[in-house]
């Protein structure tokens, strides 16, 4: 039985039967069961998350060299639109909370 374990990079050394990886390997069944091939495909897939990742650095020192004042002023303009929202949303929700305890008062009040 050949599993791999995405955590450690482990592979059993004995193939599993094909169909079976699928839902154990970390390279998503590619490997066919075969822990060699399992190995070398997470280890291609890692080097190319870790140049994206780089690429993404890179990208974002020059985005925010070049564009950094405006983004930061689009920020705050966001981060406080979000904020009224979501200060609004608190007291709709002290309004509903107010509403249910008032019902719930009357309810007692009938009886």
């Amino acid at each position: 039985m050949g599993s791999c374990d995405t955590k450690t990079g482990v592979c059993e050394t004995t193939p599993a039967p094909k169909g079976q990886c699928e839902s154990k390997c970390g390279c998503g069944g590619v490997c066919g069961g075969d822990p060699m091939v399992c190995k070398m495909h997470m280890w291609m897939c890692s080097f190319h998350e870790a140049k994206k990742s780089v690429q993404v650095e890179i990208l974002k020192g020059k985005i925010q060299k070049a564009w950094g004042p405006k983004l930061e002023k689009e920020a705050t303009a966001v981060f406080e639109a979000m904020e009224a929202k979501w200060k609004s949303m608190q007291a709709e929700g002290q309004v509903k909370e107010q509403l249910i305890e008032k019902f719930e008062q009357i309810c007692k009040e009938s009886r």
